[in-house]
């Protein structure tokens, strides 16, 4: 079988880049900043609400800087390589029942997920297709049953922040899905709204 090597689109490449040379000490230097107003300059509700959405915020980088992957299939494995696992890994498909793919949203619109399935049922490997250039290029060569699937809110949020959820019997319908879209369009815009707060407030209390 020919190697089925990913093509990494220029953005997340660039992305890429950028968060792993920033990423670092732009945390180190925003946690201390925050904890100096919140336990040397007197602590306030605003404050805790910042460092907790700060910690949210980084954390999400921190995943999606994490589905940056080159990925290289080739017969009965799977290998890839990250800025947080420079030397690689392979994933051999006998140890996984199936995949899913699940239809996630960004700022830049929907995109395809692919996630792997072990054993108990559970989600343990995620492949973004908003990453890549030539997704459906891997998506079949990677020799997994699909597995249909589709997600409720809880099960969509857990699949987005941890990737990780156990499959059970979804029993959604077109509102639930209607529902669904309606609540990730609301926490795009409260995320966007408390991230500006959050930069104004901070801007003028360090200027």
């Amino acid at each position: 079988m020919e190697n089925i090597k990913s093509k990494l689109a220029v953005y997340s490449v660039f992305i890429g880049m950028v968060m792993s040379i920033f990423l670092a000490p732009a945390g180190v230097i925003c946690i201390y900043k925050i904890i100096d107003k919140l336990f040397l300059s007197g602590v306030d509700i605003v404050g805790i609400f910042a460092l907790l959405l700060f910690i949210g915020i980084f954390l999400l980088l921190l995943n999606f800087l994490k589905t940056i992957r080159y990925i290289i299939v080739k017969d009965d494995k799977l290998t890839y390589y990250s800025v947080l696992r420079p030397f690689g890994k392979t994933l051999y498909f006998k140890d996984y029942i199936g995949k899913i793919i699940v239809q996630e949203r960004g700022s830049g619109g929907a995109y395809n997920v692919i996630y792997f399935i072990d054993e108990n049922n559970r989600t343990v490997f995620k492949i973004t297709g908003v990453h890549y250039n030539n997704f459906d290029e891997i998506n079949k060569a990677i020799p997994l049953e699909v597995i249909n699937f589709n997600p409720t809110v809880k099960e969509y949020y857990k699949l987005l922040f941890f990737g990780r959820i156990t499959l059970k019997k979804s029993s959604i319908n077109k509102g639930e899905n209607k529902k669904l879209n309606k609540i990730l369009l609301a926490t795009q815009i409260i995320v966007v709204i408390g991230m500006l707060l959050m930069i104004i407030r901070y801007a003028l209390g360090w200027a």
